[in-house]
């Protein structure tokens, strides 16, 4: 089956919103105590979001903005019923590659409660600080 993206529409408001929550309820727990929705569907800011579609299904969203001197991923969600499959790995990059042709890095953070250093350090990021919150990241140009 062929990954695409595609933008998100203000239809996909409540599906980003529970993704989220599958994908990160569980760390916000770990490290602040409880989970707090980051919006509403009607405020959601859907700038920079994509929908991941496997087969013309949703699966996953990836969000980038877009910085004067790298882009930053705001947002790699895999439904939890489609992770382990490679299809973060295509998305993300996807995203890479359009930072590089611009000859722009690529940065990110991550929950310290989150185990995703493994696949972004597969996917050629290196820890570049850590905070008791977040471990940034980032990909120099390739």
């Amino acid at each position: 089956m062929t990954t695409t993206l595609r933008s998100a529409t203000r239809s996909d408001a409540l599906y980003l919103l529970k993704l989220e929550e599958a994908c990160m309820r569980a760390y916000a727990e770990a490290l602040w105590g409880a989970w707090r929705p980051s919006d509403t569907a009607e405020t959601l800011d859907l700038s920079g979001h994509e929908i991941i579609e496997l087969g013309g299904r949703p699966c996953g969203c990836v969000a980038v903005s877009w910085q004067p001197d790298h882009m930053f991923v705001e947002k790699l969600y895999i439904d939890p019923a489609y992770q382990g499959r490679g299809i973060g790995a295509v998305a993300l990059k996807a995203k890479t590659s359009i930072a590089a042709k611009k000859g722009l890095p690529t940065k990110l953070s991550v929950l310290t409660t989150n185990p995703a250093d493994r696949f972004y350090t597969r996917e050629g990021f290196t820890l570049e600080a850590k905070t008791p919150e977040r471990r940034r990241f980032s990909k120099p140009v390739e």
